[in-house]
């Protein structure tokens, strides 16, 4: 019976882990670009490898040699994040921008380069573009961005900056928009920021993606979808915790028949 509150427990734990994503995502509801993310659930059987990759989804209350070989457990084997497109917003601001299909903009940090979606840009002292961290943005030569021509700043919808009074527009550069073949190699690092720890040469060029000027994409979180979520994980959650009180006290009232036969 004991092993049965292990199960439960075990189970309580990875909706506790859901229950801290589904917050983050509801603190990140109104972060321009922000892409929600989600938890892979599976039924897991013992033993498990000392050496498995599934280390974090595991019953981490009972080792592998005193596992029931006859019983599975909840398990989480993986995380991912939904990059859709989150809905655009028209802001009519100059230098926002969003990206209206799939990839990144490349931004250069003091820590090296990195991707965002948040197009909420502008332009530094020394009429670099930059986001609202200041870090630069880079054309397709992976170069900051000068623009320090006079006259309205135009971006067309493959990414091409130009500036002028509409007749005679001089093209200034093309911001660098990339995608990745394996996007399991991004991480989230902050600050509306991805790092990529594959290798540089997975970054390819996006193609069906339109650069909107005057936009902004929301986040892809959509709050009541997430409230509800939450709901139906704590009930679930609670469930749990009901089904350990109750082998909790089976297993008191076991050990007080068995006091008073003996």
């Amino acid at each position: 019976m004991h092993e049965s509150i292990y199960i439960a427990a075990s189970a309580g734990l990875k909706q506790a882990r859901k229950m801290e994503m589904i917050a983050q995502n509801l603190a990140n509801v109104n972060n321009t670009g922000y892409k929600k993310d989600g938890l892979v659930f599976k039924e897991m059987m013992p033993p498990f490898p000392p050496d498995s990759e599934n280390e974090e989804a595991k019953n981490v209350l009972l080792t592998a040699e005193k596992s029931n070989k006859n019983v599975s457990y909840v398990g989480i084997t993986d995380s991912y994040t939904d990059y859709s497109t989150g809905a655009m917003k028209n802001t009519g601001g100059t230098l926002d921008l969003a990206l209206d299909g799939e990839g990144f903009f490349k931004v250069q940090t003091p820590d090296g380069p990195r991707y965002t979606r948040n197009g909420n840009l502008r332009l530094n002292t020394a009429k670099q573009l930059v986001n609202q961290n200041g870090n630069q943005v880079l054309d397709l030569n992976d170069g900051p961005i000068v623009i320090d021509a006079p006259g309205k700043i135009s971006v067309d919808g493959e990414g091409s900056i130009s500036v002028g009074n509409g007749l005679a527009n001089t093209t200034i550069t093309n911001i660098k928009i990339v995608d990745f073949e394996k996007r399991k190699f991004i991480e989230k690092i902050g600050d509306g920021l991805y790092r990529h720890t594959g290798k540089q040469e997975n970054e390819i060029n996006t193609l069906n993606t339109k650069t909107r000027q005057g936009f902004l994409e929301n986040s892809n979180v959509t709050a009541v979808e997430e409230m509800t979520e939450m709901i139906g994980t704590l009930r679930i959650f609670e469930s749990y915790q009901k089904i350990i009180q109750s082998i909790d006290s089976m297993n008191d009232q076991s050990v007080n028949t068995i006091g008073r036969v003996g």
